[in-house]
């Protein structure tokens, strides 16, 4: 998705990052990665390091019994669905579905990051806490510096550059729904602003009470509404929002051509692939 959630959601998600050829090499790492983006917000004790590595070592092996099967599953559904142009209620099954797949792959990597901060001190807390406010006033400033017609085309091309990657060469037509897709999603910049500062809130709010039992369960479910975009607040403007990009992205998929599909198949073929590999690791 093109919303910016806090950075550090990055830690629950990573997981199912699985893109093209290095899907193995990035999925097999992920446990290094993952410890080093902790570390960039926080200094753990070595006690500390233990417990999330013991964590994120079982997590994985879950995610890789349990999930990596289901996402298995959806790509070659998607490969079949692909063959002819969607609907708009397929494009929007498919956010649905693989949504899910994240809520549940964030869920178990909430494990081992609910009992690591469960075990930070008052200034680590604050450290975390300081970090990420920093980051967002970092990503915030660099934003207001362009233009709107720069922030337009900067997201465009972004857009562009991601599609091309699974599709081969667009049109002038396919960039330019591309660009109406960027419109918006700058629309809703002050909106997943918002979000991202309520997530932060709730995540205070949360660290407040980390000691007691229910703090897990808690922490696991502000990971789920992370990916989901949930948000009792903002629920009607993000359900309109994801509306328009279903829409959009059906009519996208409704101008591609056959070498295209074709690029794309091959493209979701290597993916499931990896996938399966992964799995029978």
């Amino acid at each position: 998705m093109s919303n910016r959630l806090p950075k550090w959601a990055v830690l629950t998600l990573g997981v199912v990052i699985v893109t093209g050829c290095t899907t193995r090499l990035a999925y097999n790492n992920i446990d290094v990665w993952l410890s080093y983006r902790l570390s960039s917000y926080v200094t753990l004790t070595s006690s500390q390091e233990s417990v999330f590595d013991r964590g994120l070592d079982s997590a994985l092996a879950l995610h890789r019994r349990q999930e990596m099967p289901k996402i298995h599953r959806a790509i070659d559904r998607l490969q079949a669905d692909l063959l002819a142009p969607m609907s708009y209620g397929q494009v929007q099954e498919y956010y649905t579905v693989f949504t899910q797949l994240g809520q549940d792959s964030a869920a178990i990597l909430a494990d081992p990051l609910a009992d690591v901060f469960s075990q930070l001190d008052n200034t680590q807390v604050a450290q975390v806490e300081a970090s990420l406010r920093q980051r967002f006033a970092e990503f915030d400033e660099e934003r207001s510096q362009l233009s709107d017609s720069q922030k337009l085309t900067k997201r465009a091309g972004r857009l562009q550059d991601f599609t091309q990657d699974w599709v081969g060469s667009l049109t002038s037509r396919q960039k330019e729904l591309l660009t109406e897709l960027a419109g918006y999603q700058l629309e809703m910049a002050p909106i997943f602003r918002s979000l991202r500062n309520g997530y932060l809130t709730r995540w205070q709010q949360l660290m407040k009470t980390r000691t007691q039992p229910a703090f897990k369960g808690q922490f696991t479910q502000l990971m789920r509404d992370m990916v989901a975009l949930n948000s009792s607040e903002h629920q009607a403007e993000v359900r309109f929002y994801l509306n328009r990009r279903f829409e959009l992205m059906r009519r996208l998929n409704h101008t591609m051509s056959p070498q295209q599909q074709s690029y794309l198949n091959r493209k979701l073929i290597d993916l499931r692939k990896d996938v399966a590999l992964l799995i029978n690791q």
